[in-house]
């Protein structure tokens, strides 16, 4: 029951908050005037359909297409505290569908209000606006959508049962011919290619954002400011340009590829550091670092031979997909640059010492002024983490026994020298993770770069050794940890509520200290130490997974691990 109420408000069924979000969809979709204003309703009401048809398809084939077969284990109801969350969740669907005007009225008006900074528009929260063109375009939607997956079965078992019996009545040949349109329709966009169905959404894609431009007011042009460019920027630009043609042209050639993609991020950190943001090339470094070397063990699974090749009507597609998709956003990015906007950097460089105890503006903006964004986004990284652990715990693959130009794996995949060379580099790695960490209040550093360093050092143990030395030093349960990282940052946040501050306000000042004197000190280094701690997680999951990966693989083929 819990399952069908959440897929009845992707649906948009009415009592349901889904409904109200998707009537005042339609809503908007009406009130465009263009001269072709007829369009974007049409639109609204199919993808509503869309989404109808999918959720009657979860529901149905989830709980009433027969008994499920052939299961790993035999499913069982969860226990009461597990479906609390959900039955919680359930109810505040219900809630807000039928009364929203009590219940998330007011925290919609206080959320619009901080974004807009002003008065808001002229609308109305309710279940009931009367006979109108949204509440037609809901009810079209719900009926399209159950005529669509109704008929998706009988529609084609028409054509399969009847192959060669020609139709007597004027409603069978009506039938056959819906049928037989239906099944081309549906092979022109659904035939299971992947690269067709990326296609068609960015097909739509530029379509769309063409459409929107063209019928927008006109801008004022474009002006951006231009920077002097020496020889390291143009060296810069070449090497941008080497890395991202030589990625798409050489993609089969997939270690090459991967060395190339690492020349664009290496790129973008000197640009990073042209345009003095020393903390984003920090950063931007770590992470092409952490990034490349999981890829590289990931590579290793891929099938030894890649795809065949494409037609050239297909490339030819794909190009000018590729040129319009990259323009249009070329376009957008210089229009954004060029128009006039009043910055709030100002106040982040005149309040981060005085208001946020550090001289390094990123790293206070980081934990301080936007620490609700940052706590937001490790909390994704956390999901991440999980998710990896999930998908990594049971999957088994084989290992492959040659390499794609059919040579046997080398025997010595763990070379002596490298093994010692990289074990006195862990504890040099992690001193250097705690000074960056210790100094990013005010320097250059902190918890994310920090963490990225330790991880990096931990991804070489694992290169240099293998998942036998490495497997008995990483943490067997990362969720504890992870627990840790998020509570760490949050806790932090609440402990303000005791004063009188709002959540995530942050205190600073100096202490003196024996021997050593006089010391800053901030609660910020406590939601930093949170960040450190579910970055390090997230990286030494993954590798633990797929150490996993590779002792299963190593069981089950000849290659090496």
């Amino acid at each position: 029951t819990l399952a069908i109420i959440a897929a009845g408000s992707m649906a948009g069924v009415p009592l349901l908050n889904g409904f109200l979000s998707k009537e005042m969809f339609f809503a908007e979709a009406v009130s465009y005037s263009e001269p072709i204003s007829w369009a974007l309703p049409l639109l609204a009401t199919v993808a509503g359909m869309l989404a109808v048809a999918y959720s009657a398809r979860f529901v149905h084939d989830v709980f009433f297409n027969g008994e499920p077969v052939e299961l790993p284990r035999q499913p069982h109801e969860p226990p009461r505290w597990m479906r609390a969350p959900i039955e919680l969740l359930v109810l505040l669907c219900l809630l807000v569908g039928v009364v929203p005007a009590w219940t998330v009225a007011p925290l919609l008006d206080a959320a619009a209000g901080a974004t807009l900074q002003g008065p808001l528009p002229d609308f109305h929260l309710a279940l009931w606006h009367g006979f109108n063109k949204p509440l037609l375009m809901s009810l079209l939607a719900l009926a399209g959508g159950v005529l669509i997956y109704a008929l998706r079965r009988p529609l084609f078992a028409w054509q399969e049962q009847l192959p060669a019996v020609h139709p007597r009545t004027a409603f069978e040949r009506f039938y056959r011919l819906l049928a037989l349109t239906a099944r081309r329709c549906i092979f022109l966009l659904d035939n299971g290619s992947l690269q067709r169905y990326s296609a068609l959404l960015f097909t739509f894609v530029v379509v769309l954002a063409t459409w929107a431009h063209l019928s927008g007011p006109p801008g004022g042009g474009i002006s951006v400011p231009a920077l002097v460019a020496d020889e390291a920027a143009v060296a810069a630009l070449c090497v941008l340009l080497l890395g991202s043609v030589g990625a798409t042209a050489l993609y089969r050639e997939r270690l090459l590829a991967v060395i190339l993609v690492s020349l664009v991020g290496l790129a973008v950190t000197l640009t990073f550091i042209r345009l003095s943001a020393p903390d984003l090339a920090l950063t931007q470094l770590a992470v092409e670092m952490g990034t490349i070397i999981l890829m590289l063990l990931v590579l290793y699974y891929l099938p030894p031979r890649s795809a065949p090749k494409s037609s050239a009507a297909r490339l030819s597609r794909d190009l000018l997909l590729a040129l319009f998709a990259g323009g249009g956003m070329a376009l957008l990015t210089l229009l954004m640059l060029s128009a006039p906007v009043a910055s709030i950097a100002g106040f982040y460089l005149q309040e981060s010492v005085p208001g946020g105890g550090g001289a390094n503006v990123v790293n206070v903006i980081l934990v301080d002024f936007r620490g609700f964004d940052t706590l937001g986004e490790i909390t994704v990284l956390a999901m991440v983490a999980l998710a990896s652990q999930a998908l990594l715990e049971r999957l088994t693959l084989r290992s492959p026994a040659r390499d794609a130009d059919g040579r046997r794996w080398d025997r010595d995949v763990h070379p002596l020298f490298l093994a010692m060379l990289t074990r006195p580099l862990l504890p040099l790695a992690l001193t250097v993770s705690v000074y960056i960490f210790l100094r990013g209040h005010n320097v250059p550093g902190g918890g994310f770069v920090a963490g990225l360093i330790t991880s990096v050092a931990l991804v070489m143990q694992y290169l240099a050794n293998g998942i036998d030395f490495a497997q008995p030093r990483l943490p067997a349960r990362p969720a504890p940890l992870l627990a840790v990282g998020l509570l760490l940052a949050a806790g932090i946040g609440v402990a303000s509520w005791p004063f009188g501050r709002p959540f995530l306000t942050s205190a600073h000042g100096h202490v003196q200290l024996p021997l050593l004197g006089d010391i800053e000190l901030a609660t910020a280094m406590v939601f930093d130490l949170g960040v450190y701690v579910v970055v390090v997680t997230v990286v030494v999951t993954i590798l633990a997974g797929l150490g996993r990966l590779s002792l299963r693989a190593r069981s089950g083929g000849e290659g090496p691990a």
